[in-house]
């Protein structure tokens, strides 16, 4: 396991020291930013490293050493663009229609390559067509207080750059179309059939 963290878009902090925090099962963890070593630093067991690292736009990468010195995990965190679409993911695009069974949709704000932009909090409005129905919604942010179910109006405030809603089946047959709007991001619709 090799996790760094915070995420590494500080637009407004170019220069100034950014606390990063190593979270790892190797024995050893070395930091980089754009190809540049931070240094190497031994891990000990059930705790964490800690990085001071002035920020510059770019790759943040970790490495990971078993106790050997032997490469074992490599993760990287790269500054985005701005959020320009959304993604949708279901769990599962064909459920059953027996008017209890669900497919999750995790939703991701992306920028123009594609990656998730982790300080986007785009309002995302929901709709559904279809022999079935949004049943929740939510974000993972434990401070937020929109409503997890409602009706008629779905939308949900993206938490780092991620959102998620819920659709349940009816007992008809058929196909549900889900479209994803926001202000600041493409339209996107998938398609799940029941």
């Amino acid at each position: 396991m090799l996790h760094i963290m915070p995420h590494w878009n500080w637009p407004d902090k170019i220069g100034q020291n950014i606390l990063l925090r190593v979270f790892s099962n190797c024995k050893q963890v070395e930091l980089f930013l754009n190809g540049k070593s931070r240094g190497k630093q031994e891990m000990k067991p059930d705790w964490f490293l800690d990085w001071n690292v002035k920020y510059e736009p770019g790759v943040l990468e970790a490495k990971g050493y078993d106790a050997n010195g032997k490469l074992t995990l490599e993760t990287k965190d790269e500054t985005t663009g701005e959020p320009t679409a959304i993604q949708l993911s279901p769990d599962r695009t064909q459920i059953n229609a027996n008017g209890e069974d669900c497919s999750v949709i995790n939703v991701s704000i992306v920028d123009a390559q594609g990656r998730v932009v982790p300080t986007a909090d785009n309002l995302i409005h929901f709709e559904l067509s279809g022999p079935g129905k949004i049943i929740g919604v939510g974000n993972g942010d434990p401070s937020c207080h929109e409503p997890d179910k409602c009706e008629g109006n779905w939308q949900r405030s993206a938490f780092n750059g991620y959102a998620q809603v819920i659709v349940q089946s009816s007992t008809r047959s058929g196909s549900l179309r889900l479209t994803a709007t926001s202000p600041r991001g493409a339209n996107i619709v998938i398609q799940i059939t029941i």
